[in-house]
């Protein structure tokens, strides 16, 4: 594999490592076929409450499932989003990792190292990291050229199911499905199936929204 190619990959691992880093209730309840009236509200709504979403805070459990192990990988962290493309996302525990991204530049800080990335100049890590910003406040989702979109009803959020149509995501991703509160049509849940068999589930709790976010959370140099 060429050197370029490498680095290539390495970007994407990251980048998918810290994705939708939000869920366990929300996946265990039972949805039936939203109708095409109900997918024309549900489009119409989540549209609207993504317009008026300027800042997020919230925390946040991850459950990591790796398709070679048994168990569980969880985690729990905190995010900042501010419109429209900055996000901080800070892993606690059981492990410190922080996320960072700000326009075309993601900033990854581990405990030992920090890797500065320009999505801008990967075509795969740019469509990444607009799907991150998706999965935060449900804008961009209704693509037909990029997803196939399933939707569904459950009693306390609405689900959408999204399927790659697109070469590269494919092979990323079989599947991401987002459920939206049937309140403020706010994000719950994202989750995410990789093409290699693993999977995260990402729950949003204590969501803060429109409060004021310090710009230097999402600084990158």
């Amino acid at each position: 594999m060429a050197s370029n190619q490498k680095t290539s990959m390495k970007k994407i691992s990251i980048i998918t490592s810290a994705i939708f880093v939000f869920t366990s209730v929300a996946f265990a309840q039972s949805y039936r076929p939203a109708t095409p009236k109900e997918q024309e509200e549900l489009i119409k709504n989540i549209s609207r409450a993504s317009e008026q979403l300027k800042t997020l805070r919230a925390d946040f459990v991850q459950k990591k499932t790796i398709s070679i192990l048994a168990d569980e990988l969880p985690s729990e962290g905190k995010l900042s989003f501010k419109q429209p493309d900055k996000l901080c996302w800070e892993y606690i525990k059981p492990y410190q990792y922080r996320f960072t991204m700000n326009g075309d530049k993601v900033k990854v800080n581990s405990e030992k190292n920090t890797n500065i990335i320009d999505a801008k100049g990967n075509r795969l890590f740019n469509e990444i990291s607009k799907i991150i910003i998706s999965g935060i406040n449900g804008s961009g989702i209704f693509d037909d050229k990029k997803f196939s979109t399933k939707f569904s009803v459950g009693a306390g959020d609405y689900q959408v199911e999204l399927t790659p149509k697109q070469k590269e995501l494919k092979q990323t991703f079989n599947s991401i499905t987002i459920t939206f509160n049937k309140n403020d049509y706010s994000v719950n849940t994202v989750e995410l199936k990789e093409a290699n068999g693993d999977a995260t589930h990402i729950t949003m709790k204590n969501k803060q929204f429109n409060i004021a976010l310090n710009d230097e959370i999402f600084a990158i140099r």
